[in-house]
């Protein structure tokens, strides 16, 4: 391994041990979600007092809690869908690529609530075309609560996709920003609804020269770390992208969009960076190990709370930076910057142009 990706990689763990350790110990528990998600069941009570169409349509979209989840069937991704089957969800959109994986899922979820809730579609984000058909079929939804964009590659090595991308950027951005962009129209005519992303603090170790200018810039192998990086940059930056042109249309109306950081947390993603760099990465894991927090009972609380509390809209907490477990924090200075911010979206809009053809949900 060069001198320069050890150096990368063993920044990023200095970082790691020292920021993990101090935020676990320190950190209270302010969201629970045992006891703090509402109850999503299906039951409906109309008043008469309130029972113009406007009200009752919102009373059904609000008691019939509908989910989409990627990235549903291991890890943080699987705490989620656990505790929204446990406080009753109507639906939840399961997305994922592999298919054991999944019936492995679905079978422990019934420890959880009633597993004939779940609805699993199978998934690649290494292949535009396949979101792309899960979209157009999740888009015909009534209405939708949450999209939770909880999948993502971990710090690994370059790989390009089907669609000739870098893998990271394809599977982490890319293909979730369109999935977003496909369900917005439901999820905007859905009262309180929320778009959650799974960002990361590493998104703070982006080397100066990331600009988001084209394809070329994208598919340059700049290391396991720094690609991992990048892309939790680009997905906070999408986060803040979004909310500001919304706004600015005066389309954001009660829909509600953020990013979170679930801490540091025992999923597979360590194991990636093993084989990314060998013995370092293997020395790496072990250091940072003990302070891994469960990915169900602690990882997936800050995507929980920014998906079901009440606390999001009574706050206005709106295209925010959200740490374990409800800390609204200042991301880093790239991820504040709006020219940025701008080149990852015309990014992503020509990218997906390019590979898919025109789209009609694009254009604000």
């Amino acid at each position: 391994m060069s001198q320069r990706l050890t150096s990368q990689y063993n920044s990023v763990i200095i970082y790691s041990v020292h920021h993990f350790a101090k935020m676990n110990i320190t950190t209270s528990n302010d969201f629970d979600p045992d006891k703090d998600i509402p109850d999503l069941s299906g039951k409906v009570c109309i008043h008469l007092k309130r029972s113009t169409l406007v009200h009752v349509a919102r009373s059904l979209t609000n008691h019939f809690q509908i989910f989409v989840v990627t990235g549903g069937s291991a890890g943080i991704g699987y705490g989620v869908v656990a505790h929204l089957l446990q406080h009753n969800a109507s639906a939840i959109h399961l997305l994922s690529n592999k298919e054991e994986h999944a019936e492995s899922a679905i079978t422990a979820l019934a420890d959880w609530g009633d597993t004939s809730k779940v609805h699993w579609h199978q998934t690649n984000l290494e292949d535009l075309a396949s979101v792309r058909n899960i979209g157009n079929e999740l888009a015909t939804l009534p209405h939708l609560n949450a999209l939770l964009l909880n999948a993502g590659l971990g710090v690994g090595v370059y790989n390009e996709s089907r669609d000739c991308i870098d893998t990271h950027m394809q599977v982490n951005v890319f293909a979730q920003y369109l999935l977003m962009m496909q369900l917005l129209p439901v999820l905007q005519k859905t009262p309180d609804a929320r778009i959650v992303w799974q960002s990361s603090e590493l998104h703070r170790f982006v080397p100066s020269d990331v600009k988001f200018r084209d394809l070329t810039e994208i598919n340059q192998d700049i290391g396991p770390s720094y690609l991992y990086n990048r892309s939790k940059l680009a997905e906070i930056l999408a986060v803040r992208s979004l909310t500001r042109r919304l706004r600015e249309a005066g389309k954001l109306s009660s829909l509600w969009i953020n990013a979170t950081h679930p801490g540091a947390v025992s999923t597979n993603q360590p194991k990636q960076a093993e084989e990314a760099y060998g013995i370092v990465g293997k020395v790496g894991a072990a250091l940072v190990r003990p302070f891994m927090s469960d990915p169900v009972k602690q990882g997936c609380r800050p995507m929980l709370y920014a998906a079901t509390s009440s606390e999001i809209v009574e706050k206005n907490i709106q295209g925010a930076y959200i740490m374990p477990y409800k800390k609204v924090s200042e991301p880093s200075k790239q991820a504040l910057d709006d020219d940025l911010a701008d080149s990852l979206w015309t990014l992503c809009e020509n990218l997906l142009k390019e590979k898919l053809g025109q789209l009609p949900y694009f254009g604000f």
